[in-house]
């Protein structure tokens, strides 16, 4: 009597984790897709970050919803219930594995895209025409949050000036040192890393959890 009761709390606890890793790897996806770095991706038109976002926040829903299942699964007693519960765990771990392994596979088509992409910012910021307005928006955007400026240097506004977004807030009329390509491409490397990273080390505690509860 007593070893079902264990077993039947460490299997409450076991969901209960499970609903916990739902909410974390969630509240990655939405970190990616929404704020300022959901601003850059839109503009910068990061597909890979975004398909690998998608992976997780799906994988975030889908814990979620399993846990409440394995919650109910547990109350009831119901190995059917329990046996699909753990078929879903399965496939969770798997779309999580796949979504951070895809967010680290994407790096070197993110930074040619990164170099593209802010070259042709700059071009339309410099030059007036119709995505001029875009360019500048984007541009002022990423120079005042990530303290850079220009594509390579500030030098690269030689047709209008070095911008306002370019000064530094601490030091009037000195424009910031580094070329904003760079600069993405390392906060975007440092981030999806470290996001990459958590959804795997997710992984192997899914599968550890899962294989000893099984067990």
């Amino acid at each position: 009597m007593k070893l079902a009761i264990i077993s039947k709390f460490i299997l409450f606890t076991l969901t209960i984790i499970y609903g916990m890793f739902g909410i974390i790897l969630f509240g990655l996806a939405t970190w990616i897709l929404a704020g300022d770095q959901g601003t850059y991706v839109q503009h910068l038109r990061l597909v890979e970050i975004r398909a690998g976002a998608a992976l997780l926040l799906t994988t975030g829903i889908f814990l979620i919803c399993i846990s409440l299942i394995g919650c109910f699964a547990v109350a009831r007693k119901d190995v059917k219930l329990m046996t699909a519960y753990f078929g879903c765990i399965i496939i969770t771990t798997v779309l999580c594995f796949a979504g951070s392994v895809f967010l680290l596979a994407s790096n070197k088509v993110i930074e040619a895209h990164i170099n593209e992409h802010i070259d042709r910012m700059v071009r339309d910021y410099n030059n007036r025409g119709p995505q001029q307005r875009e360019a500048e928006t984007f541009m002022d955007l990423i120079q005042t949050h990530l303290f850079c400026c220009g594509a390579e240097s500030a030098n690269d506004y030689y047709i209008r000036g070095i911008p306002p977004s370019c000064l530094r807030p601490w030091q009037s009329g000195v424009s910031q040192v580094w070329g904003c390509k760079e600069v993405m491409k390392r906060w975007l490397k440092y981030n999806l890393d470290a996001i990459a990273g958590i959804g795997l080390f997710m992984c192997v505690l899914l599968v550890r959890s899962t294989a000893k509860s099984v067990s």
